[in-house]
């Protein structure tokens, strides 16, 4: 090696010595800086408590979850119906992920259902309103229910009910004692959800078919009015009844008079039996009995919608002849025949008949079902 190559070694070693030098200068001169901008004891009020001291890994650790804890408050508070501003809020439970049963007050035979899924809950005044503007044009009645995911459950909700909620459901009732719904009803309602569930960005789940859905409506209307039969026993007078005597009558025998014009004999369920009406036109009226003076009665069996006409036709009977006996009146059928036994023996074959035939097709006399089936 000459004399340059050497030279130029002992500069390259001198050079990087100094650049080493020069940075430990420049690191220390900058830790002075931070230690006077920063001193030792300066407090960090993350680590420390009100008090000055200084919190542990382990107290940190608990107030994280007492954090937790309140934020777990503030969505409990959500259930409550009304803050302390009273506005309203709600709380979101769980989604249902499957498609939630009919409930069991419904019965496809007789209600048109339609499910509504949500993504996001909806608050249910919102919904109620949406649902009274797009079908309030129905001429049936359509209930409305929304799907508990916490208690499992569907509940009516009407226009006060409060709550947020994933799935809802539309129940269009298709057949009572006013006949049969409209096809042009059935389509002012099928396109009602759909535009409902469109507003809330949902999905209507199981749009029924029509002209399915019509066809077996008709049918049950059809059954309905084959089965629909009132049993009539009256009471007929040569001289005026006094109303004042016909109440005590009815009272002590048990009926009260109702808002309809009619005393009513009910079971302990509050299940109307029979009833006892006037004859003629006026309707009874607790405030005008004192004064009514009528020649004619009339009890009514309603027969579908009694559990056992049987026995409640032969409990009316005898009622009616006791008020005969009382009233000084005649007991007769509707073409104004006595009540013999020929005629008594032919409604009680009657009444076995139409309560068998219900119960072949699957309507069980008195039921709920069939009460709102033969209802007006």
């Amino acid at each position: 090696m000459d004399t340059l190559q050497i030279a130029l070694v002992g500069g390259i070693v001198v050079i990087v010595v100094g650049i080493i030098i020069f940075n430990k200068w420049q690191e220390a001169r900058h830790r002075r800086r931070a230690g006077r901008a920063f001193p030792d004891h300066q407090r960090d009020p993350l680590l420390e408590r009100e008090d000055g001291g200084e919190v542990s890994p382990a107290a940190r650790g608990s107030e994280s979850e007492e954090q937790d804890d309140e934020a777990d408050a503030d969505e409990q508070a959500l259930t409550a119906p009304e803050d302390k501003r009273g506005k309203q809020t709600y709380q979101q439970p769980p989604r249902q992920r499957v498609r939630p049963p009919l409930p069991d007050k419904l019965d496809p035979r007789i209600d048109c259902c339609i499910r509504i899924e949500a993504v996001e809950p909806i608050e249910v005044p919102r919904f109620w309103a949406a649902q009274t503007e797009m079908l309030d044009n129905i001429d049936r009645q359509l209930r409305w229910y929304a799907f508990d995911d916490r208690e499992n459950q569907w509940r009516r909700i009407n226009g006060s009910t409060v709550g947020a909620h994933h799935w809802f459901l539309a129940a269009l009732q298709l057949v009572d004692r006013g006949g049969v719904l409209t096809e042009g009803d059935f389509l002012r309602y099928i396109r009602g959800v759909q535009r409902l569930a469109d507003q809330f960005r949902s999905v209507p789940a199981g749009i029924p078919s029509r002209a399915e859905t019509m066809g077996n409506a008709k049918a049950l209307d059809s059954f309905c009015a084959e089965v629909d039969v009132q049993i009539a026993i009256n009471l007929v007078s040569m001289q005026p009844m006094m109303g004042s005597h016909i109440f005590s009558l009815a009272e002590a025998e048990g009926l009260k008079l109702e808002n309809d014009g009619f005393f009513h004999a009910r079971a302990s369920d509050s299940r109307t039996l029979y009833v006892l009406g006037n004859g003629e036109a006026a309707l009874f009226e607790r405030s005008v009995m004192a004064g009514l003076r009528t020649k004619r009665l009339c009890l009514i069996l309603d027969l579908p919608r009694v559990v056992d006409a049987a026995s409640e036709f032969e409990q009316m009977l005898r009622f009616a002849i006791h008020l005969g006996k009382k009233l000084g009146a005649d007991v007769v059928d509707d073409n104004g025949r006595p009540f013999g036994t020929e005629s008594i023996e032919a409604i009680r074959t009657s009444i076995r008949r139409y309560q068998m035939r219900m119960s072949e097709e699957g309507i069980q006399p008195g039921s709920s079902l069939a009460r709102r089936l033969f209802s007006a």
